[in-house]
């Protein structure tokens, strides 16, 4: 399990104490030393108890690989490392691990928008440097579908930072069928992709609720300095699990759908489920197969069914159907 950064600044006393041969640490010693430390470090009331440190010294071995032993000498217990060279400071990387972080940024930086690929191509060279292990020339073997000039990639990072961080910002935006910009206080939570195109769940000021906001027609994002409206909203993990793709309309709920695909279609849809609710109800000798999802009726739904065109239908529910049938007439009349 990865540390947080004040077990890791506890980790440092430890490997400092260890690395001291010339005294012999037993766990009172250690943990008076620690706590000395932590008090000047945050003060008085960041001290550790005897159990914290037993439990530091397992994740130093587990999570460092130190090499910690206890050894007795007369009737008292101490604590070094078998290894008098060690230090946590100083582990080895191994080409293998390197080539992994090089697969990494190769796949990153196929991100358009942030800047995370370079900084882990940098470390990586560092790495290299350091340990003379020159394993950059990274093949390519995974591409993503990337849009090929994607408008909005530019305040990616910028927004990705605003949630980390807490950040309220003054959001001057622009939608597709608005004839002049707007300007919403927004409290970010979320960053969402769908079909290559990055949206932000944020609640508003304006509007007091939360709202998607496309990137690309954000015109500019400034950061004030206001107290952040923490997300009690909604839960980030689990918000897209009842409909497919970005919009959920107001008080809408899961629906029943059936759908007959085509023979042609058919394997497609059994190897890549529309949504994570679908159930095969019946697969046809002649190759049809019809599934049933549970899922909010939006554009987006409605657009994923017209995409298959003459080898899917709707069987129900009567509404969506009538809404596909609509469609396609408007769509005969323009032909």
């Amino acid at each position: 399990m990865p540390v947080n950064k004040a077990a890791h600044f506890r980790f440092d006393i430890i490997d400092e104490c260890l690395r001291n041969t010339k005294k012999k640490w037993s766990k009172a010693d250690l943990l008076q030393y620690i706590n000395r430390r932590l008090a000047l470090h945050y003060g008085e009331d960041n001290q550790i108890s005897l159990s914290q440190l037993r439990y530091d010294l397992e994740n130093m071995q587990s999570e460092c690989g130190a090499p910690i032993e206890m050894y007795r000498e007369g009737k008292n217990y101490y604590y070094r490392y078998e290894d008098s060279e060690f230090s946590i400071k100083s582990i080895k990387v191994e080409e293998d691990d390197l080539v992994k972080l090089g697969q990494v940024v190769s796949i990153l930086q196929q991100l358009k928008g942030f800047s995370i690929a370079g900084e882990i191509a940098a470390i990586v060279a560092r790495l290299e440097n350091r340990y003379n292990l020159p394993v950059s020339d990274i093949k390519t073997v995974i591409l993503f579908d990337n849009a090929a000039s994607y408008s909005g990639a530019e305040y990616l990072e910028d927004v990705y930072h605003a949630i980390l961080r807490n950040n309220v910002l003054k959001l001057e935006y622009r939608s597709f069928k608005a004839d002049a910009n707007s300007v919403y206080i927004i409290h970010p939570y979320l960053l969402k992709e769908y079909d290559k195109r990055w949206y932000l769940l944020a609640y508003c000021e304006e509007r007091k609720e939360v709202r998607v906001y496309a990137l690309e027609r954000i015109v500019s994002i400034r950061v004030l300095a206001k107290e952040y409206i923490a997300n009690t909203f909604f839960d980030a993990e689990h918000y897209y699990d009842d409909f497919i793709g970005i919009t959920k309309p107001k008080d809408a709920s899961q629906e029943s759908i059936d759908l007959m695909f085509t023979e042609v279609m058919a394997p497609y849809i059994l190897t890549k489920p529309l949504h994570h609710t679908q159930q095969i109800i019946k697969q046809y000798e002649y190759g049809f197969v019809h599934v049933r999802i549970s899922t909010i009726i939006n554009q987006e739904l409605i657009n994923l069914i017209l995409s298959f065109g003459k080898e899917a239908k709707v069987l129900s529910p009567g509404t969506l159907e009538n809404k596909i049938k609509f469609i396609i007439h408007s769509l005969s009349e323009l032909y």
